[in-house]
């Protein structure tokens, strides 16, 4: 199928569907019609939109997505090591949310410094 279409399938735009294939993610055969060359993406390209996406929702970034993609390729993980990456994953999510609960609290005391510095020179 062509880039159009896939974009058209996937709900992604064309410039989506390069960014994936620029990173890795997706491949395409080039076709050529008379002068033009066209992206030619079989119907695993659909597969594997499917679980870039699904990776984006447990949080991980295109970077992160490709080398996984690599090592699986289309084998489909054991349940045991689907429960050991989730149970990373969940780790990971709880520790980024400590680490934005620091933050927070951090510039909560900054803002009430500034509140308190700001009322007393009324």
């Amino acid at each position: 199928m062509l880039i159009g279409e896939l974009a058209k399938l996937t709900g992604m735009s064309k410039d989506g569907i390069r960014h994936y294939e620029q990173l890795g993610l997706l491949a395409s055969v080039p076709r050529e019609a008379g002068h033009r060359t066209y992206r030619d993406y079989d119907a695993s390209a659909l597969e594997v939109v499917e679980r870039v996406r699904q990776a984006q929702r447990l949080g991980l970034s295109l970077a992160e997505i490709a080398p996984l993609l690599d090592a699986y390729g289309k084998c489909t993980p054991s349940k045991e090591e689907t429960i050991h990456f989730l149970q990373d994953r969940l780790n990971a999510v709880r520790a980024k949310i400590e680490a934005l609960r620091d933050v927070e609290a951090y510039i909560v005391t900054k803002l009430k410094r500034y509140w308190t510095a700001t009322r007393s020179e009324r």
